[in-house]
C-alpha cells in the first residue's frame, strides 16, 4: 500500500495486484479447513488416489488463448474429450463456427484448421510453430495438464513444508549430476497439486501451469480451470474452464482417430 499526503488530504494508493504467475496465495486462499501434516509418501498416496479413478472426461470449455503474434486474445468455446493416459481432443469455436480440431495420442498430433483447410501434423515431444496463426502449440505439455499423475514417477522427490503448502521438487539423479526435472506445489489442506512447473535441461522454465477450483465427480477430484504458460515463447499463455464435465463415459475409439477431410493440404511439421 502506497500513502500519498497532499495539504490536509491523505490518499492510499492501492498495491499494484501481481499477476497468478507470481503468486497463487489468492488460490490458497479459497481452500477452506484445517492444515495437515503429511509425509511424502501419505502426500503421494493422495495424490495418486485423486486421480486413479479417472478413465476419461469430457466436458464444454471456454478457452482463452494469448501470444505476443496476436493482438487480441483469442477466445472461444468448445469441447473436451480425454482418456487415460494420453488421448485427447479439443474442438474449438466461436459463432457456431468451428476455429480448430486438435487431436493427439500422446505421440503424434493432428491439427485442423477448417478455414483453410489445412491439416498440421507433427510430433508431441517438442513445440511447433503454426505461421498462418501466429502461434506456438505445446501437444505433449496440453495432455499431460490431464494427467499429473504422469509426473509423480520416474524422479526422486525432494519435499519443502511451507505452511499453506508442500512444495515437492522432482529430480532427476545421477552419480555425476543432479537434474530439477518438475515442481509441484501441493495445499496442507486437501493435498491437491494447484501448481506445476517443468523445467527444461538448462534449467529454465518450459512450462507452468496452476490448477484451480476443483470440485468431485464421481469420486474424482476434478480442476475446473487451468492456465498454462509457455515462458520461453514469449509467455504464450493458454486458460481452459471446464463446465457441464462428465467423467468415466466410454467413448468411441473414433473419436480420437483423426480423418483427413477431402482436399485438405497436410503439412508435416516435423
Amino acid at each position: 500500500m502506497v500513502t500519498l499526503i497532499a495539504g490536509c488530504a491523505t490518499y492510499r494508493a492501492p498495491a499494484l495486484q501481481k499477476s497468478v504467475w507470481e503468486d497463487t496465495s489468492y488460490i490458497l486462499r479459497n481452500i477452506q479447513g484445517e492444515v495437515r501434516d503429511l509425509s511424502l509418501p501419505e502426500i503421494w498416496e493422495i495424490l495418486i488416489s485423486n486421480n486413479a479413478n479417472l478413465t476419461s472426461l469430457r466436458s464444454s470449455v471456454d478457452i482463452t488463448l494469448s501470444t505476443p503474434d496476436l493482438k487480441s486474445p483469442l477466445r472461444c468455446n468448445g469441447l473436451v474429450l480425454y482418456h487415460k493416459p494420453k488421448s485427447l481432443r479439443i474442438i474449438g469455436s466461436k459463432f457456431a463456427t468451428t476455429l480448430f480440431d486438435i487431436i493427439s495420442d500422446g505421440n503424434k498430433f493432428w491439427l485442423y484448421i477448417p478455414v483453410e483447410n489445412k491439416v498440421y501434423t507433427g510430433t508431441c515431444n517438442t513445440s511447433h510453430k503454426i505461421e498462418a496463426l501466429g502461434i506456438n502449440i505445446f501437444p505433449g505439455d496440453i495432455v499431460s495438464l490431464f494427467n499429473y499423475q504422469e509426473h509423480l514417477s520416474g524422479e526422486k522427490p525432494a519435499l519443502e513444508t511451507w505452511p499453506s503448502y508442500w512444495l515437492v521438487h522432482l529430480l532427476e539423479m545421477d552419480k555425476e549430476y543432479l537434474r530439477l526435472k518438475k515442481n509441484l506445489s501441493i495445499d496442507r489442506i486437501n493435498a491437491e497439486v494447484f501448481r506445476c512447473e517443468l523445467f527444461n535441461a538448462d534449467g529454465s522454465i518450459r512450462l507452468q501451469a496452476i490448477f484451480s477450483n476443483y470440485i468431485t465427480h464421481n469420486g474424482c477430484r476434478i480442476p475446473q480451470r487451468i492456465d498454462a504458460r509457455w515462458p520461453e515463447y514469449s509467455s504464450t499463455a493458454l486458460g481452459i474452464a471446464f463446465s457441464h464435465i462428465t467423467v468415466n463415459t466410454e467413448f468411441n475409439p473414433k473419436v480420437f482417430t483423426p480423418t483427413i477431410p477431402k482436399g485438405a493440404h497436410v503439412i508435416d511439421l516435423d
